[in-house]
């Protein structure tokens, strides 16, 4: 097994073992399904493209970004980070291995949901490449928004201050897309998530038109969120 794969499988085991982290992974997507599938049934298409899109874009703020931020945050703070640059893996291959476990066990937990929601009588996605698009670009944006918020926070203890601003402008974003004003719901575009959620509703009910904006936010973010690592990263705890 090479470095970066040894790596991500004691993250992955520590991620299982941590309570607030296990309770995202576990629950999170439990409590989802249970709420589908003991709440008002989606009737029509439509209505199951906004339901999916709405209960990923929570999936990846509860699980990806959280957990991201915490995991990210916690081993900096323990200096793990700065221990393992003197293992053998490059920088970079330290930050797969830690993040690694993350995206995966979020990429597994979203082909669960929208596997549980077709076998409970979702339709089938009418454009699968968005869906898919939608599913990829939410799990960069909320990771990468979780690496940079954690490059801001102190300590675990912070992250539940310094998380505050991403969660408000994506749920602001889940409410002004829903909009009928057109300005607006171009406004709740832009927002963290927003754009990614449009691509899995586009993909699941039909439709094209804002393919262009949902990609051009999602890519925005990830590039903000590159520029606060690059600007505000440090291998030990913040001071």
């Amino acid at each position: 097994m090479t470095g970066v794969g040894h790596l991500s499988t004691v993250e992955l085991k520590l991620l299982l073992r941590r309570k607030i982290t296990a309770f995202s992974v576990v629950v999170v997507p439990i409590g989802l399904a249970a709420l589908l599938l003991f709440g008002p049934t989606p009737s029509s298409r439509t209505e199951w493209a906004g339901q999916l899109s709405r209960d990923f874009l929570l999936l990846m703020m509860l699980s990806v970004y959280l957990v991201s931020l915490t995991v990210f945050t916690a081993r900096r703070q323990s200096l793990v980070l700065k221990r393992l640059r003197t293992s053998g893996l490059s920088d970079a291959g330290v930050l797969a291995g830690v993040l690694g476990p993350v995206v995966v066990v979020g990429l597994v937990q979203t082909v669960a949901y929208l596997g549980f929601c077709l076998a409970i009588g979702a339709p089938a996605p009418t454009a699968p490449l968005l869906a898919v698009l939608g599913v990829v670009t939410g799990l960069a944006v909320a990771t990468a928004a979780g690496v940079a918020t954690a490059c801001l926070s102190r300590s675990v203890e912070a992250t539940q201050l310094t998380s505050t601003p991403m969660l408000l402008a994506t749920m602001a974003g889940l409410f002004l897309t829903a909009s009928e004003s057109a300005a607006a719901s171009t406004v709740g575009l832009s927002m963290p998530l927003a754009g990614s959620m449009d691509l899995l509703a586009m993909g699941w009910g039909g439709g094209f038109g804002n393919v262009p904006l949902d990609v051009g936010t999602a890519l925005a973010w990830v590039a903000v969120s590159a520029l606060v690592f690059r600007r505000f990263f440090r291998w030990e705890p913040r001071g």
